[in-house]
């Protein structure tokens, strides 16, 4: 198991371990150390709207400085935002760090690698950076290198509204950027492509990121579409690397419900190369069956977009992504941007001249649970053996399908399950799944 990286990036509430001052100093430098080239003496550093974000760059920055590099502070932009500049300046940029924690409450922050293609970094790397950040003998020098500042976010946005020119003309959208990093980024784009559009989440102050708003809490999004009787809404998270929609109704739209409507559109306009979408465990049971039924190949990885991503590589797939939204299109992006699989998603609906509430339509979601217990150790569960036989027992009872792992962001263990059962009934089996869980750790203890 790794110390510092998670699913998603280094997560942590600072200026705690592992976000102490001196820590972030050996983290940049042990990034730079082990990904630098020779040729290539600069670092792309972007930010989400956390207050914190701006000390843990200067911290960073020393470190990526005295590593050799020079490092150039985006500001406040999104990570798929991010990960579009990268590309088109991997000739002189050696890689990018996002410093977000994403949907995580304020007082997270965190920090993604992105390599010069603006794609995340493998294991392999974030392993060699692990140990060179606990080596002890860390020499930092005195480089005589910068931060300097620069906006390039006109160069994504360009880039974004060039694939939706004329198809927003006038559409009624609400729109909740999270106080997050899309704040500025989306309303530019949504007014270039002459869309109507009343924002919310849009007045970050460095304390109220998916404060009341965002892909995790979408109730006044929804509200607002009612009461406006708009076409949709659309929710972001705090790096914007994920959206969740409303339909004209107010009722959710998540990240299976996207896949869902782009699998059937990219079918019928004969985009879906290779005939495949990756998926995650988490995804719905019930996508999985109505994909199949549409004779679409799916494939089914463990979570995390980075996952997908690889995936969708190795099978030649041009679509995949996550429950929670993050969505994976590989004619944009190599990873997930939620601005762009908001757009396409309304293109599409529009195109197949469906509102979104039809979507819900298309096919059947299996009735599911999902929790997240707070844990104090991630236990390895492959050797919690009660427990596993315990759940494959209540799996084969039920019919269904029981899915657990651990956050690889917080510390949860999220128990998802899904059967042919009522509300309370999936509640309650995930209480006595716990207890499960909790009963074999002690076992382990004693044994």
């Amino acid at each position: 198991m790794y110390k510092y990286f998670g699913t998603d990036g280094i997560r942590g509430i600072p200026f705690d371990f592992p976000f102490t001052n001196e820590n972030l100093i050996k983290i940049g430098y042990s990034i730079s150390k082990v990904i630098l080239k020779d040729k290539k003496k600069k670092v792309f550093i972007a930010r989400d709207t956390r207050g914190s974000g701006k000390r843990i760059l200067n911290y960073i920055s020393k470190g990526i400085n005295s590593a050799g590099a020079d490092v150039i502070d985006l500001g406040v932009i999104t990570t798929p935002a991010l990960s579009y500049i990268l590309s088109k300046n991997k000739k002189y940029i050696s890689f990018g760090i996002m410093i977000s924690a994403s949907h995580n409450p304020p007082e997270f922050n965190g920090i993604k690698v992105l390599s010069s293609s603006g794609e995340k970094i493998g294991e392999g790397v974030e392993r060699r950076i692990e140990k060179l950040i606990d080596c002890d003998d860390i020499k930092l020098k005195n480089n005589n290198k910068k931060i300097y500042t620069k906006d390039l976010s006109d160069d994504y946005i360009s880039y974004t509204t060039s694939h939706f020119d004329g198809e927003f003309d006038g559409i009624d959208l609400v729109i909740d950027c999270s106080n997050g990093a899309s704040y500025k980024i989306a309303p530019k784009i949504f007014k270039k492509l002459k869309s109507s559009f009343y924002l919310i989440g849009d007045k970050p102050d460095g304390k109220n990121i998916n404060v009341g708003c965002g892909a995790l809490d979408t109730n006044l999004m929804r509200k607002t579409v009612l009461k406006r009787k708009s076409f949709c809404g659309i929710s972001y998270d705090g790096d914007g690397d994920r959206c969740i929609l409303s339909d004209e109704k107010g009722k959710l739209i998540d990240g299976d419900d996207i896949i869902a409507l782009l699998s059937v559109y990219y079918k019928r306009s004969k985009r879906l190369k290779n005939n495949t979408v990756v998926l995650t465990r988490m995804s719905n049971y019930g996508l999985v069956k109505f994909l199949k039924k549409e004779k679409i190949r799916v494939v089914l990885v463990d979570v995390g977009d980075r996952n997908v991503s690889l995936a969708m590589k190795k099978y030649g797939a041009v679509l995949g992504g996550e429950t929670s939204g993050h969505i994976v299109i590989k004619k944009y992006l190599p990873t997930g941007d939620g601005i762009i699989t908001s757009l396409e998603a309304v293109s599409a609906a529009r195109r197949m001249n469906i509102h979104l509430s039809d979507v819900k339509k298309m096919w059947s979601r299996y009735p599911s649970h999902l929790r997240s217990y707070r844990v104090d150790t991630k236990y390895d569960l492959n050797k919690l053996d009660i427990f596993l036989k315990a759940v494959k027992a209540i799996e084969n009872d039920i019919g269904g399908r029981i899915f657990i792992r651990y956050s690889g962001t917080e510390p949860v263990l999220r128990i998802l399950i899904e059967a042919d059962m009522k509300d309370d009934e999936l509640a309650s089996l995930s209480e006595r799944l716990f207890e499960h869980y909790k009963n074999s750790i002690v076992d382990m203890a004693k044994g």
